[in-house]
């Protein structure tokens, strides 16, 4: 008999019989890491890890979160991409994802919220499925009873258990017109409690109200773990703990609002004051342009007046012409004591 594991180094499918060695290397996953993201009022809370089965690269996802690897999980949200309402998943997907249960003695319930995978044969030789195993090996000793594809919703509450605390995911598209929302599957570690090994909660366990035990990290994270729903119940601390958050998370938004508020404000005066510098920096500016291009000639101080006096002369030498003699008499007032004259000849035509 042929089997198939995945390579969870080298992110594909190979073939080989069973075997000791590769089972020891097919049981070896690596762990998840628990995810947060914040609601309405930015408030940090606590959500299911979650898990996108393509094979399309997508941006914006988490190349550790998507096909070709497997995860040691307390609990996982399962999702086709994009699952929206407006979008159908994706054609040509053939995407593997492993989950191994963290915890030895748990087993991993397998719960379909919602399923939308095109069905033309009615549930015969789906040509877009999704499909689980019990074991790291596609094969189909290991497949579980589950309803591949067609129409489900939560209402149905349809749950299948995997009792080896191992899951693995197969969903595959074909190439023709899809059309649908996808899936979103829930899946939880869990084990039933007896007198000998109760839920202990020093061990980080939560006793269900239908008496099972998961990890108390499932508790308020969007996502029902307990079969009664009793993780996500108005009557644990859900409630409160988001009444906390609401009430710091609105304190923190009044905080901010303010905060944006005096920024606000704070920004319109420095830019006021900028203005006004700049404003008094180019009226300064203009006025010594002006002052230096259009500056009115200086007027010459009283002691640097001079009387200019011209007098019509005859020369007292020479020739007797009937051309006439301008003779420019210049006294200097600053001269006065001494009486000085300068008398310059000039000859006019």
């Amino acid at each position: 008999m042929i089997y198939i594991c995945i390579d969870y180094n080298h992110h594909h499918t190979s073939s080989f019989s069973l075997s000791s060695e590769w089972l020891s290397i097919c049981n070896q996953l690596p762990t998840s890491v628990l995810s947060f993201t914040t609601d309405d009022n930015n408030n940090r809370l606590r959500r299911a890890d979650e898990y996108v089965m393509t094979s399309a690269p997508i941006d914006g996802i988490k190349r550790s979160n998507v096909c070709g690897d497997g995860y040691r999980i307390e609990g996982a949200l399962l999702k086709s991409y994009p699952y929206a309402k407006s979008e159908s998943y994706l054609p040509y997907e053939d995407c593997y994802m492993t989950f191994k249960s963290r915890r030895q003695d748990n087993q991993i319930r397998i719960r379909i919220l919602s399923l939308d995978l095109n069905d033309i044969h009615g549930g015969v030789n789906c040509l877009d499925s999704l499909r689980f195993y019990k074991s790291a090996y596609v094969n189909r000793l290991d497949k579980l009873n589950t309803v591949e594809c067609g129409q489900l919703t939560e209402k149905e509450r349809f749950t299948v258990i995997s009792p080896t605390g191992i899951v693995t995911a197969h969903f595959s598209t074909d190439g023709g017109n899809v059309s649908g929302n996808g899936f979103r599957v829930v899946l939880t570690a869990f084990r039933s409690p007896n007198k000998t090994h109760p839920c202990d909660e020093n061990n980080e366990e939560f006793l269900c109200s239908n008496q099972e035990c998961i990890s108390n990290i499932l508790l308020c994270d969007g996502v029902p773990h307990c079969l009664d729903e009793s993780d996500e119940s108005p009557h644990r601390s859900c409630t409160s703990s988001n009444a906390e958050s609401s009430n710091s998370g609105s304190i923190e938004s009044n905080n901010r609002t303010r905060t944006s508020k005096r920024q606000h404000w704070r920004g319109i005066l420095i830019a006021a004051f900028l203005l006004i510098i700049l404003s008094v920096f180019i009226f300064f500016l203009v006025y010594f342009v002006c002052r230096r291009f259009f500056r009115s000639p200086v007027p010459l101080m009283k002691s640097e007046r001079k009387n200019y006096a011209t007098i019509l002369n005859s020369p007292k030498t020479g020739p007797k012409t009937t051309t006439a003699t301008t003779t420019t008499q210049v006294i200097l007032e600053n001269n006065k004591s001494t009486g000085k004259r300068l008398d310059d000849d000039y000859s006019l035509l």
